[in-house]
């Protein structure tokens, strides 16, 4: 996800999780062009892990200002059951029953969103529905269990004036005119979601099939008058689908839309259909950075979810570093390295801001953890690791842990077994200091020529425990030639003696960019 504007409140779902599982959601959702309520009809499968007399869902009921939803009735097999709704906390009352038992229950409401569901006009002026939930806004118009931890299944089954198109999650199982001038359509996933992924967008759409050799189908979703310029900037989307393919695995689910939309994020990875901002479209391809990060989610954030929002860089740093990875691979090792320069800058900033690790469990505000800890920094922590493992085996970890984990949660601990198990090393240290540890390394560098040897002293600065680090060193000579050496620092202050043959101009340290870190001052 790149974002603009951030929302989010910080909700605990440990004890909901240990009774019950939702398995799938069908929502149908009636829209109309005089007023911006929403009648809905949710059928929500849910099975219980242990016997209890009452499960919760989260639904945003009516505020002050008589935005929120209302319930008419809650059912389980016709029969009406008792519930209470406040708090955003939709609290149903029912009978116990056995353990491992799946029920069903029809939840009828009605309302105006005040957030999730974003009812507005477009930059053209023309009225538009959009599903907008990250991190836990769904529950603003449906109800849900609104933590990425517990995935389901979902269809939408939309009504609205048929002159709106409606693009969904998954694969359209049909659309039809009724009789009163609506048109229904009806999207189903047969694929685990997180909520926050779960959208609908109903607009006045032009739609363009994009032809690959993917056996995806790829499809543009634009508004009408820049449909030439969206078109065209969208095409794109089949170079960077097509190295996520090649290098993580087959494409996660049943299509991929690109779709221009009026939401306040500047693209979401909503599963199977991304959401651009509206202003992104230009017609001259300017966007390829924030395509190629949105497709990379679609395997990590949505495939493979973080099962806690504290963890949120194994999906926002992991789609960082998957687009640098795809600019390297494509432009080259020298943009690549610029991009990942700014990165590192990006990060020292922010450290200076907010001493802070990336995994930081005092958040309870999610938009606090949109953030260069979660993006940046997740990114260079898999940067580093790359160069830890090498190419090949990096690649393999990746590619084990999306096989792994797809379609399900993982944490942090999870990424660390695969690549401790692959590559036969115990790397604890390595996580506790850059993801569960905040700052990184801030070194004085000095350095002296005695003849045919230099001396090279490295100092850590920073507040807190040293790090332990391997950096390179370019040794350029007054001959024009260059050399470089690898040290192993693990200690706060370290000496390093390397023998020369000629006089020594400079000493760079890590001149390749592979290490987080900034240089206070030194020789």
């Amino acid at each position: 996800m790149l974002f603009y504007h951030l929302y989010g409140q910080g909700q605990h779902y440990e004890l909901r999780w240990q009774s019950a599982d939702i398995q799938h959601y069908s929502f149908s959702i009636s829209l109309n062009d005089t007023t911006d309520i929403i009648y809905g009809d949710a059928e929500i499968t849910v099975l219980f892990k242990e016997p209890v007399k009452t499960f919760t869902l989260d639904l945003a009921d009516k505020d002050e200002i008589g935005k929120g939803m209302v319930i008419s009735s809650i059912t389980e097999d016709g029969q009406e059951v008792s519930f209470s709704h406040h708090d955003n906390m939709l609290n149903i009352i029912i009978n116990p029953g056995l353990s491992n038992k799946t029920r069903k229950y029809r939840v009828m409401y009605s309302g105006i969103p005040s957030n999730g569901l974003i009812i507005s006009k477009n930059k053209f002026g023309d009225r538009t529905f959009f599903g907008d939930n990250w991190p836990d806004r769904a529950h603003n118009w449906i109800p849900c269990v609104d933590h990425p931890s517990d995935k389901a299944t979902v269809e939408f089954k939309v009504s609205a004036p048929g002159h709106y198109r409606v693009i969904a999650n998954g694969r359209m199982v049909e659309e039809i005119t009724l009789d009163n001038q609506y048109k229904f359509t009806h999207w189903q996933a047969e694929i685990p979601l997180p909520t926050k992924v779960m959208v609908i967008g109903v607009a006045r759409f032009a739609v363009e099939n994009v032809i690959n050799d993917l056996n995806v189908p790829v499809s543009t979703w634009v508004y009408p008058q820049n449909a030439g310029e969206g078109f065209r900037d969208y095409r794109i989307a089949g170079e960077p689908l097509e190295f996520f393919i090649r290098h993580i695995g087959p494409y996660p689910f049943t299509k991929l839309a690109n779709v221009q939309s009026t939401t306040l994020y500047g693209g979401m990875e909503n599963a199977g259909n991304i959401f651009y901002h509206e202003r992104l479209v230009t017609g001259r391809q300017q966007q390829e950075g924030i395509i190629t990060h949105e497709i990379a989610h679609q395997w990590f954030g949505d495939a493979v979810t973080e099962a806690n929002w504290h963890h949120l860089w194994l999906s926002e740093g992991f789609a960082t570093y998957l687009t640098d990875l795809y600019m390297e691979n494509k432009y080259g090792k020298e943009l690549f390295r610029k991009g990942m320069e700014r990165e590192r800058s990006t990060v020292i900033r922010y450290a200076g801001r907010n001493y802070s690790p990336v995994i930081d469990t005092t958040i309870t505000d999610y938009r606090d953890l949109l953030n260069a800890n979660s993006y940046e920094k997740g990114a260079w922590f898999l940067h580093m690791l790359r160069k830890e493992l090498g190419d090949d085996l990096f690649w393999k970890c990746l590619q084990s842990f999306y096989k792994e984990y797809q379609y399900g949660n993982a944490l942090t601990d999870d990424f660390q077994q695969i690549v401790e198990s692959l590559s036969g090393k115990d790397l604890d240290y390595y996580f506790i200091q850059w993801l569960y540890n905040p700052g990184h390394p801030i070194l004085d560098v000095n350095w002296e020529q005695k003849k045919s040897r230099i001396d090279i002293e490295i100092e850590q600065i920073q507040k807190g425990p040293a790090f332990i680090f391997s950096l390179e060193f370019e040794l350029a000579f007054r001959d024009g030639s260059h050399r470089i050496e690898r040290v192993m620092v693990n200690q706060s202050l370290e000496k390093f003696t390397l023998p020369v043959n000629m006089k020594v101009e400079q000493v760079i340290p890590d001149p390749e960019v592979w290490l987080l870190f900034e240089v206070n001052g030194g020789r």
